[in-house]
């Protein structure tokens, strides 16, 4: 399997450290992407005709621009960037075309874990979900002298207000077809980004806490969001599938 990245940032760093089969990367600033030693393309359609699957890894601007073109010319797609699906007419039509394709459209944990809970759940039904996010001030752009809460609404209005940093939340959204509760919070001496999620539901209630270290190249990326899709590429052939 031949994979592009869309994106020569710290998530690519990873992928390309682990992986043998990254072909091509493709980035609008270039030079970038001559770290790796690998082909850089020079636009998205060079990226498409080197690659099997597509890896984005770049920015919720970019989803919105490629992820469709990506799609139409029957390549898979790994999506990164999951606020980039916050629309709901932008995100069915690109799954509905994903299936009219017989493409694979892949959306990786990121920065967060208990998805197979919340999607097992989900079957008996959900009354309530919500996340708490805390990250280092500086990351965030805050100006504090102790954890403070900056935000409170839903995960449509947090990936407006931060669309690098809330990603997760639109993750969980479209995982349980709800506008979740975000809370954001700005902690000036924290050094590791805290997701606390919350769920309740028949099943009964469950609380989730992921306490991520950064990427040793980007202190705004969590490592095991930088992770999460080699575990999708590790997973993609298997016959046996653990846990999903």
């Amino acid at each position: 399997m031949r994979i592009g990245i869309i994106g020569c940032g710290s998530i690519a760093s990873e992928i390309i450290s682990r992986s043998k089969n990254v072909v091509a990367v493709y980035d609008i600033c270039p030079d970038k992407c001559k770290k790796f030693g690998i082909k850089i393309c020079g636009s998205i359609e060079e990226l498409i005709e080197e690659s099997d699957l597509i890896i984005e890894a770049a920015s919720t601007e970019a989803v919105k621009e490629y992820a469709s073109k990506i799609i139409d010319s029957g390549k898979d797609l790994l999506i990164m960037s999951i606020g980039g699906l916050v629309d709901d007419e932008f995100r069915d039509s690109l799954f509905k075309k994903a299936f009219e394709k017989n493409v694979n459209i892949y959306l990786p944990s990121g920065a967060i874990g208990g998805l197979d809970i919340i999607k097992t759940a989900k079957i008996a039904g959900l009354n309530k979900v919500t996340i708490k996010s805390t990250k280092n001030a500086k990351i965030l752009g805050v100006d504090c002298k102790t954890r403070t809460r900056i935000f409170k609404g839903t995960a449509r209005e947090a990936i407006k207000r931060f669309p690098k940093s809330t990603n997760v939340t639109v993750l969980l959204m479209i995982i349980t077809g709800m506008d979740i509760e975000v809370e954001i919070y700005a902690d000036p001496d924290i050094k590791y980004n805290i997701h606390e999620i919350y769920i309740e539901g028949a099943f009964g209630s469950a609380e989730i806490t992921i306490k991520n270290h950064p990427t040793p190249e980007n202190p705004k990326t969590s490592y095991l969001a930088a992770l999460s899709p080699i575990s999708i590429l590790e997973y993609i052939d298997k016959k046996v599938l653990i846990g999903v």
